[in-house]
């Protein structure tokens, strides 16, 4: 076989997968002594070939990695096979006469040990001492629990979920008019799960009522905020071909309805304890942000004729810096664009009379006030130019 292989031939490799610390181990520790160093070699030395991002090699000549690995071609097949033959390769020769190597994960040192064949043979290869040695490298000591308190705090103690509009705005979501929801714990969740299931068909659920299908209503419920009814809904939309509800569907059209409803992308978590010292952190940003750090923080490509509208406000009107902020934060989130300085000023009288003069009164007042409609100007502005009254 080896006397017809090209060394000149060309090959791709292929993974769907990462190998990890403890991947390497086990191939190094078990694998090999069954394989031997050749074969590590070359398992270890195609895995090195693949890029990151998409875990596939560039189109290369076996004897370029013969010439890196000083293997030959007859090395390099022997090694090959018994990858192939131990589960770790799948090869194919391509009608062009070229090969594809794809690359699979080796079994976990548990998986590896407990295999009939795989771990008698280890241990018919192997010295009695060397296979304790091996075997006791991976195993995992018990931990005695018996007289323990476990303190370990739940998922909806530690996180709740949290949806913003723009992730862009995530900073100012105090100012902006999108207060974060009530904290939602699952303990506490107020999620009627018996009234659910009074308002579905039960005989599309193969498996009946079980934990596994509680907590999976249960916590969509949770993550996007669904009552009953919707969840109702969603569980009719997951009824797969085979007339039978599939946790696959139902995730999917969970996306869907929170996408269609609040237009908004999936939610993420946030560490409960960031919600205490938000609004001391916002206050800190607001006082001492510049005027360039603002736009680019909100809109990174702004054009710069909005930095010397934003001197100007800074320049004509008598708030402090932090008030002036959250005003050019609160009109860019509901404009989409920054007005002219007339259009500030007329804003500036509006906070006035609502007595808002300080940083803290500022993030209240856009968070809970409902604000009056101030129209563009028509006429152009030597600041930044016209914009038509919305």
């Amino acid at each position: 076989m080896a006397s017809k292989f090209d060394s000149n031939s060309q090959f791709n490799i292929y993974s769907s997968f990462t190998l990890s610390n403890d991947d390497v181990n086990v191939v190094s520790l078990l694998y090999a002594p069954l394989m031997g160093s050749d074969a590590l070699m070359l398992y270890l030395g195609f895995y090195s070939l693949l890029e990151r991002n998409n875990l596939k090699s560039e189109k290369m000549k076996h004897q370029d990695f013969f010439d890196i690995f000083s293997l030959n071609s007859n090395s390099f097949l022997k090694a090959r096979i018994k990858l192939e033959g131990i589960g770790l390769l799948v090869s194919y020769e391509m009608p062009d006469k070229s090969y594809t190597y794809i690359i699979c994960p080796p079994l976990t040192a548990k998986g590896f040990i407990k295999d009939a064949t795989l771990g008698l043979y280890l241990y018919a290869k192997t010295s009695r001492e060397t296979f304790d040695f091996i075997y006791n490298h991976f195993k995992v000591e018990k931990i005695d629990k018996a007289n323990a308190l476990n303190i370990t705090k739940t998922f909806d103690e530690v996180y709740q979920s949290q949806v913003d509009n723009e992730i862009t705005y995530d900073k100012f979501k105090y100012i902006l008019g999108k207060k974060p929801n009530r904290n939602l714990k699952i303990k506490n969740y107020n999620f009627d799960f018996d009234f659910f299931v009074k308002g579905i068909n039960l005989d599309f659920l193969e498996t009946g009522i079980t934990k596994n299908f509680r907590d999976q209503i249960s916590n969509l419920a949770f993550v996007y905020g669904f009552n009953e009814t919707e969840m109702m809904g969603l569980y009719s939309d997951s009824i797969n071909s085979k007339g039978n509800y599939e946790y696959r569907l139902l995730k999917n059209k969970a996306n869907v309805l929170f996408n269609y409803k609040r237009n908004m992308k999936a939610p993420k978590l946030v560490n409960k304890d960031d919600e205490m010292v938000a609004n001391k952190d916002l206050c800190q940003y607001l006082d001492n942000v510049t005027a360039n750090e603002l736009l680019e923080d909100v809109m990174p490509n702004y054009p710069i004729k909005y930095l010397k509208t934003l001197n100007d406000v800074y320049a004509e009107l008598e708030f402090p810096r932090g008030v002036l902020n959250c005003m050019v934060l609160k009109v860019i989130k509901d404009k989409g664009e920054l007005p002219t300085l007339n259009y500030f000023k007329k804003m500036a009288f509006s906070w006035s009379e609502n007595n808002i003069f300080t940083t803290e009164d500022a993030i209240k007042y856009v968070t809970e006030a409902k604000f009056p409609d101030i129209p563009y100007e028509n006429k152009d502005d030597s600041n930044n130019g016209g914009f038509e009254e919305l």
